[in-house]
């Protein structure tokens, strides 16, 4: 019995080991309230609608790119998307118009739920988001997303880990999106959205 107990017992100091190493420890829950996403879902999978999809990801991107890079912080950039939503639907429609189509168009800015996507270099955790959703027609088709904000969305002239720290990113929280360190981060990603839940449900 005593050496049954000695086993257990080292399992879990072992267990407790493992996930203690990747805990958010450094503040990485906060990753989830200093991004905004950009989430545009095509009207169907058809080939046209598709190309329909990415002619208003680039309107969306080129109309809000003066806007976006103007904001110091996650905080003033949530102001400036929602003072600029009647311009980024008339950008939509008006883009839609020019292909040839009739469908509507819906804004939405809220949260929403994202699974685990990487960006070139950029890993972000699945969860709750900030986000921009575009919804073209019936918006039955394959999305396409992004991170707005900071402004990840498309090549910049600037290193990814420069944009972020720009946009109030600590470097823990920088070193947790940009670092790929295998099944490491899978299970750290894990346990961040475990503790968000955890001190986020009502």
């Amino acid at each position: 019995m005593k050496f049954r107990a000695l086993i257990i017992f080292t399992s879990l100091v072992l267990l407790m080991a493992v996930c203690s190493s990747a805990l958010p420890v450094n503040g990485e829950v906060g990753l989830y309230n200093k991004l905004i996403r950009l989430h545009v879902l095509a009207n169907s999978d058809s080939e046209e609608d598709q190309a329909l999809k990415l002619k208003i990801r680039d309107a969306v991107l080129e109309s809000t790119k003066d806007v976006i890079s103007a904001c110091a912080d996650v905080t003033e950039a949530r102001e400036a998307i929602e003072q600029s939503k009647e311009m980024i639907q008339a950008v939509c429609e008006k883009a839609v118009s020019d292909a040839g189509y009739e469908y509507p168009v819906s804004i939405a800015f809220g949260v929403e739920k994202y699974p685990e996507k990487s960006y070139g270099s950029v890993t972000l955790p699945s969860g709750d988001y900030c986000s921009v959703r575009v919804m073209i027609g019936e918006a039955e088709g394959h999305n396409w997303w992004c991170v707005l904000f900071p402004p990840l969305c498309v090549g910049a002239a600037k290193n990814e880990r420069d944009v972020m720290t720009e946009a109030g990113l600590t470097k823990n929280e920088v070193d947790v999106l940009t670092e790929n360190d295998g099944d490491k981060y899978v299970l750290k990603f894990k346990i961040i959205e475990f503790f968000r839940r955890a001190f986020t449900s009502e």
